[in-house]
């Protein structure tokens, strides 16, 4: 029988189950990791969804290396919520959002299972389907990046399109001003128009930190943009 010489297989074999044992560790890690992953960005998106009052649990990424130590600390480095079809309570009504995109940096726990972001940044676009049902007349893009063209059937008149003026009325409040309308439009039907049109808009359930800072015209509707910092993830009025 061979022997091994100066004890070279021993520790070839010690050498050989280090290397394994490292592997099993990192895997161990990696399946650590993965389920700190998955455990924080479902209880932001089941947060997301309350708050929201969504029908189904936005979409959520949140990066930064490790999580685990992110969760351990009670701090997300940063993370991104994408939602469809949000439901916005504006001045007692209802207008749907199409698309929400929030970025969020230094994610905070709160004790009462709610949550403040030192930064957000927010992007919501309202297609002008939901506009026009918001609004009672037909809405749709105007000339420039500021105006949308706004069309209704009037009596006697028939149908009768004119255009506003569409951006930031307050940090918490959209606005429309500016109408212009065809010459021959009678009195009574341009003050009708006028009230329809010219109005402020405020956004009752914007989170306390977070300020409305542009609101911009596109092929597929109002794109506005929103940001703070010691943004509060949740309701102003609840």
């Amino acid at each position: 029988m061979h022997q091994p010489v100066n004890g070279r297989a021993p520790r070839s074999r010690r050498r050989r189950y280090g290397w394994i044992a490292a592997a099993l560790a990192l895997l161990a890690a990696a399946g650590g990791e993965a389920l700190a992953t998955q455990y924080t960005q479902e209880r932001i998106a089941d947060s997301a969804r309350r708050n929201l009052n969504l029908a189904t649990a936005p979409e959520v990424r949140v990066h930064g290396f490790p999580v685990s130590l992110q969760v351990a600390r009670g701090v997300v480095t940063e993370a991104d919520i994408d939602a469809a079809h949000v439901p916005a309570d504006l001045d007692g009504r209802v207008l749907t959002v199409q698309d929400v995109a929030v970025h969020l940096r230094g994610v905070h726990r709160e004790r009462d299972g709610g949550g403040r972001a030192d930064e957000a940044e927010v992007t919501a676009t309202v297609a002008y389907d939901d506009l026009s049902a918001f609004y009672g007349v037909a809405i749709s893009r105007g000339e420039g990046d500021d105006r949308v063209a706004a069309t209704a059937r009037l009596p006697l008149l028939g149908q009768v399109t004119g255009s506003a003026r569409i951006g930031v009325a307050a940090p918490d409040a959209v606005g429309l001003d500016d109408v212009r309308l065809p010459e021959n439009v009678p009195p009574a039907a341009r003050t009708l128009l006028e009230r329809a049109l010219e109005r402020r808009t405020p956004l009752d359930q914007l989170p306390e930190g977070l300020a409305l800072r542009s609101v911009a015209v596109t092929d597929h509707g109002i794109v506005a943009r929103m940001s703070g910092h010691g943004v509060e993830l949740r309701p102003r009025t609840a």
